[in-house]
């Protein structure tokens, strides 16, 4: 765990670089500091559960709980901001989400017995995060967001690292380390969890939440499944298939206004 730790400390270190690049000397708000903060906590957190949901659960389900998560944060966005739900996109979310459940095929697995307490916590903060994107692109340094994302990515690799030391020093009695057949993986993932996640903080200001939330979250784990097929020649069945195609027209459905 503590190594694991380290590879995400590393990743928000990548942040934190690419972040500079953007912002550079550019003064940073204190309310932008205040939202990195908030933001770099949560993402930290954010990653834990997740790692533990996936550690100590089956994958399929974890997934699944996961994309869930577009629930909190477009029903906090609707009742907050007063957004309107069309019949059309209410029937569309209904779908996607008896795609999703059918494109992972759950199968039960075995799980232990904090696999459930990990779920629930991954699925708070990764509903949190969305609502944090919604509220800082409604919020009066909307524009500020390089200086955010790179306050965010200190406090991160900051968390990161000092939880990495404690664990290692605790658990193996060593110092952390990330062995140097990671690196393709840690720059790749760096760069583009940073490429994605400052897109979505931008489009989270520009599209309804009831069109945002599941076009993204519906995408990652229809796209993951599609190119696992392509790629990795791994097997889709019948029903699988079924969801891919249903869950295309319930994103279709539900970018509809």
């Amino acid at each position: 765990m503590g190594d694991v730790l380290l590879f995400n400390a590393f990743i928000s270190c990548i942040w934190a670089v690419i972040l500079f690049g953007l912002n550079g000397f550019a003064p940073i708000s204190t309310g932008a500091v205040g939202w990195g903060v908030l933001y770099g906590c949560v993402t930290a957190a954010f990653l834990l559960c997740k790692m533990q949901a996936m550690a100590t659960g089956p994958v399929s389900l974890t997934t699944f709980v996961s994309c869930s998560s577009l629930l909190i944060s477009t029903a906090f966005c609707v009742v907050y901001f007063g957004e309107s739900v069309s019949a059309v996109q209410l029937i569309g979310l209904a779908l996607l989400f008896a795609a999703l459940f059918i494109t992972v095929a759950p199968k039960g697995g075995q799980a232990q017995k904090s696999w459930k307490f990990w779920c629930i916590l991954f699925l708070l903060f990764s509903g949190s995060v969305g609502i944090i994107f919604k509220l800082h692109q409604n919020s009066p340094i909307a524009g500020e967001v390089n200086g955010m994302m790179l306050t965010a990515s200190l406090v991160s690799a900051a968390l990161f690292t000092l939880s990495s030391l404690l664990i290692s020093k605790r658990t193996v009695n060593r110092l952390p380390r990330v062995p140097k057949s990671a690196l393709p993986f840690l720059l790749s993932a760096g760069i583009v969890s940073c490429g994605y996640n400052r897109l979505n903080i931008t489009l989270s200001g520009k599209l309804p939440s009831i069109v945002f939330f599941p076009v993204f979250n519906g995408s990652v784990i229809l796209l993951a499944t599609l190119l696992g097929a392509l790629m990795f020649k791994e097997r889709v069945k019948p029903v699988q298939l079924f969801g891919l195609i249903l869950g295309i027209a319930a994103l279709m459905m539900a970018s509809l206004g």
